[in-house]
């Protein structure tokens, strides 16, 4: 794997992969211009798409009825604000029993490839969230195709 990241100016950076390009900045608060994701955005992206495609795949290698499943990631900082946690909530679609979301929420934590690359100084905990639970991202408003590898524009 190997991307590309282009500085444009201050703290606003391309970053290419493939064919594709994703925008980051750092909030205004923090000096940006708040164009693009933040750092820590995409790792946490990164580290929910990998636990939702681990989970994916474990599900369909034991013949689990799972139809869909989401992720909600939050981080928590000390007092310098270091990150010292990250908390996954997966919302859980299908008619799963108790055992297998247990055993779902266990084989991610040790086999999400990207989850294994944090280390051992931040604590990982994944719950199983409530289904009418909504995130703050919601979808409304966006229009989601996969031509040109673009989604959600």
């Amino acid at each position: 794997m190997k991307i590309y990241l282009q500085r444009v100016k201050n703290f606003l950076q391309l970053a290419h992969a493939q064919n594709r390009t994703v925008t980051i900045d750092q909030g205004v608060e923090r000096g940006g211009e708040g164009l693009g994701f933040r750092p820590t955005e995409l790792w946490l992206i990164g580290l929910s798409s990998c636990s939702v495609m681990t989970l994916l795949r474990h599900a369909e290698q034991n013949d689990y009825p799972l139809t869909d499943v989401s992720v909600t990631a939050e981080d928590r900082l000390d007092s310098d604000g270091d990150i010292i946690a990250i908390d996954f909530a997966v919302t859980f679609t299908g008619d799963l029993s108790e055992d297998q979301k247990t055993t779902l929420l266990q084989h991610v934590k040790s086999n999400c490839k990207v989850l294994r690359t944090v280390g051992s100084h931040i604590a990982i905990s994944y719950s199983e969230s409530d289904p009418s639970y909504r995130s703050k991202a919601s979808l409304e408003g966006t229009s989601c195709t996969l031509e040109g590898g673009n989604c959600c524009t």
